[in-house]
């Protein structure tokens, strides 16, 4: 297979399978607590990656660049976006925060601008990133009365994991283009795994926790298809396209995140919210489509 056909396949894999994981974590938020599944999730997906270290013998990088950008990352894409995101979830139903996290490649955009010399902000770009904030305006102004604290502090805990974890491809696309995608996330998750378990156990009541199998099922699928499997795709495709054309998987995933929570689990959305989210989503699209359509009149990197 082909190094371009490599990169369509990955990328429509992280869409399906991001899309649905909104959907998985809200399932198993609902009898386990938000740092101890993150925990968990992350404890299953280092234990897996660990072992293909082993298989593959891989060896342990010792300079430290590496461990300079294994810190960033351990932050900036998994401990706190993730914690900002699960708890988040608690408040606002699957398909809106999948919709508001989709404002993240309008921040890639934007930290590509001053951060990677090649990918420079467009007249295209910013056109979809006032769009995608028109969107956002929209939402959040779905009739504040009828809004609770938590659920308006919960929108917002959506956009600032956006804005942390775009930052962290940013650190990923400067830094990690020659380093290996599975220890670039072997490391970063297991750390993350040892401090999201440090937060629960000093701020979370386990008298409620109940794994049942759909807690036990969320769980499992987050770990191996929506955490290995969708970040070493991740992490790879980083080395063959530009960050934002990368981000675009943040505008397709939504559409299959409110497609589930809709119709699988039952989710409301009022017209106000679909309206702002539509917005949202030709913003990103408007944003991005031009880089993508010089995928095909360019030659892929094939390093």
């Amino acid at each position: 297979m082909s190094v371009r056909l490599k990169i369509y396949f990955g990328f429509l894999a992280i869409c399906l399978l991001w899309g649905s994981s909104w959907a998985a974590v809200k399932l198993g938020l609902e009898t386990i607590p938000p740092f101890l599944s993150l925990g968990i999730r992350f404890s299953i997906a280092s234990i897996i990656l660990g072992l293909v270290i082993i298989a593959r013998r891989l060896d342990v990088p010792t300079d430290k660049k590496f461990w300079k950008l294994v810190f960033i990352l351990c932050s900036t894409s998994f401990t706190i976006p993730f914690m900002l995101i699960y708890w988040a979830q608690i408040q606002v139903n699957s398909g809106l925060a999948s919709v508001l996290f989709a404002t993240f490649p309008l921040w890639v955009a934007i930290f590509s601008h001053f951060f990677l010399p090649d990918e420079r902000m467009t007249p295209q770009r910013i056109v979809g990133m006032a769009l995608g904030f028109l969107g956002v305006v929209v939402i959040f102004n779905n009739g504040f009365s009828d809004m609770s604290r938590t659920t308006l502090l919960g929108m917002i805990a959506l956009i600032i994991g956006a804005i942390i974890q775009a930052f962290g491809l940013i650190a990923l696309r400067r830094f990690g283009k020659h380093m290996h995608p599975v220890m670039l996330n072997f490391w970063p998750m297991l750390l993350s795994a040892v401090i999201l378990f440090a937060v629960s156990i000093g701020t979370e009541d386990y008298s409620t926790v109940l794994f049942d199998i759909k807690a036990i099922g969320s769980l499992v699928y987050l770990s191996i298809f929506c955490t290995v499997v969708t970040f070493v795709i991740y992490f790879w495709l980083v080395k063959h396209i530009e960050a934002v054309i990368l981000s675009q998987s943040a505008f397709i995933t939504p559409v299959i995140a409110v497609f589930i929570g809709v119709i699988m689990m039952g989710e409301g959305f009022t017209s106000t919210a679909y309206i702002g989210s539509t917005i949202v989503l030709i913003g990103v699209a408007v944003a991005t489509i031009g880089d993508l359509v010089a995928v095909y009149r360019r030659k892929i990197s094939e390093t």
